[in-house]
């Protein structure tokens, strides 16, 4: 038979990312662990796990001495980490479940009195095994939920990263043409005031003419040129027909 209880607080000493004593709580019968990126959430859960008697594989290190603030870099800030759950039973009496870890090691308390394996087992079953994995079951799930989110918005971010960067781009464009619009206007306003506009069209009428007078100068210039050519083949035909006539003259004599 089991017996209610409401997890009310959790008590962090140097454990993970915990540096030094803290106390988490009170804790309501529903409790949602909120907080950006590197804040402790999954940590957290891990105290929770860990002091349930979790084993070492499901508290994402390799070793329990692991599980000491700084140690994971090499940098442990003592030889040992605690985490205590308090929890409050129905009749309003709190009940404190310690455990300490301490090199590769761990020990178990009962309202700070140490307890043997039986007793651990005892603790366990205190709780109600089966509530307590299914209780676990659904942090882990909620965890692994947070972590996709987090992927999300790192993805989300990303891509903003990238929008960013276009409308960067998009805008160094929209200055480019409005500097080259503000010329043009400038230029226009110049030709105005400068009277250069009204002569443009004069201007364009003469210059298609000059252009179109040299046109036709290079098309005669190549029909001279051609009429030259045939003049030339007509005279060195009329010559060797003279020269034909001539010889022939020659052997009638």
């Amino acid at each position: 038979m089991s017996v209610k209880s409401i997890l009310k607080y959790i008590e962090v000493e140097n454990f993970k990312s915990y540096r030094g004593f803290y106390t988490i709580g009170p804790l309501k019968s529903f409790t949602a662990v909120i907080g950006p990126n590197g804040s402790g959430k999954s940590n957290f859960m891990d105290a929770i796990s860990f002091v349930m008697g979790e084993r070492t594989s499901s508290l994402r290190v390799r070793r329990l001495s692991d599980l000491i603030h700084g140690a994971s870099i090499g940098q442990p800030i003592s030889r040992s980490a605690q985490v205590t759950a308090v929890f409050e039973l129905e009749s309003g009496v709190e009940k404190r479940f310690t455990r300490t870890v301490q090199g590769s090691s761990s020990d178990h308390k009962i309202d700070n009195r140490v307890e043997k394996q039986i007793e651990l087992q005892l603790f366990r079953l205190y709780h109600n095994e089966k509530e307590m994995a299914e209780h676990e079951k659904e942090i882990k799930r909620k965890q692994a939920d947070l972590e996709k989110i987090e992927k999300r918005k790192e993805k989300s971010e990303e891509v903003l990263k990238d929008k960013k960067k276009e409308l960067t781009r998009v805008s160094r464009e929209m200055s480019k043409l409005e500097q080259e619009i503000r010329e043009m206007e400038r230029t226009l306003l110049f030709e105005e005031l400068s009277g250069s506009g009204v002569l443009k069209e004069e201007y364009d009428r003469l210059k298609e003419e000059m252009l179109k007078a040299e046109e036709e100068t290079q098309c005669t210039y190549q029909k001279k040129k051609g009429v030259a050519a045939e003049r030339k083949e007509a005279k060195m035909e009329r010559e060797e027909a003279e020269r034909y006539q001539r010889l022939k003259d020659e052997l009638v004599r």
